[in-house]
């Protein structure tokens, strides 16, 4: 599949929208069922960054979805603000705020709004740290994202990059690909009601550079003291750098 042809904010607004509501149910199985982990992996790296503590912490979540990084940084008393091109990624990160909302949440609210992240709505120095999860590879110009999330970034603020990537042992790697190539469009037919979307998404993976290409990126980008770690043995990275 020509994943390139793809990647127009547009047609990415539409398809994803078309997934949200199984969205994350899929997202698991595609991850073996680690997706969790590596979200609070994600917490943890940024928490490193700031001595532990994340709370009144002005953090942009770009990408967010359908809320579930977002969440897991509002948690930790974070002050977060969730952006993405699909509406109906947004209508269910919403729902749920208000539904936790609704349930008692005591954590800050977190406020969500649609943006291209090509193109973010926000003036320079606006957050004290940036995170993307699953979103950078969808981008038609990650690069460019990634110049526009350190220019909103204050100096010494902080991004953490999670994604899925590729293992490098052989075995590992033959394995994973066989379930992805396999299982991953099938779930999309069956769970998620776009067969092709979830295509798109095992493809968008198979070419994705990983982590070594996104620390490339992020300093390409201006960001500085890039660290990558891969999770799970490879099949998801973390990259965290410096403004």
């Amino acid at each position: 599949m020509d994943t390139d042809s793809l990647k127009d904010v547009r047609r990415q607004a539409a398809m994803f929208s078309t997934i949200s509501e199984r969205y994350d149910l899929v997202n698991d199985l595609a991850s073996l069922g680690q997706d969790l982990l590596w979200r609070r992996a994600a917490v943890r790296a940024m928490k490193a960054s700031y001595d532990g503590s994340l709370v009144g912490l002005r953090i942009l979540d770009v990408a967010c979805g359908t809320g579930s990084s977002s969440r897991a940084f509002a948690d930790e008393g974070a002050l977060v603000t969730g952006c993405d091109i699909a509406d109906g990624m947004l209508g269910v990160a919403r729902r749920r705020e208000r539904r936790s909302r609704s349930h008692g949440a005591r954590r800050p609210m977190i406020r969500y709004i649609a943006a291209d992240a090509m193109r973010l709505p926000f003036g320079d120095a606006a957050f004290d740290a940036v995170t993307v999860s699953y979103g950078l590879r969808n981008m038609p110009r990650p690069g460019t994202a990634l110049e526009q999330m350190r220019r909103v970034c204050r100096p010494g603020g902080r991004i953490v990059v999670l994604d899925f990537d590729m293992p490098s042992d052989p075995c590992w790697r033959l394995i994973y690909t066989r379930y992805a190539t396999a299982v991953l469009p099938v779930l999309g037919g069956v769970l998620g009601g776009d067969r092709d979307a979830y295509r798109y998404l095992n493809a968008s993976i198979d070419s994705w550079p990983g982590r070594r290409g996104v620390a490339g990126m992020l300093r390409d980008a201006g960001w500085r003291d890039v660290a990558v770690r891969p999770l799970s043995g490879g099949i998801a990275s973390l990259c965290r750098a410096v403004a």
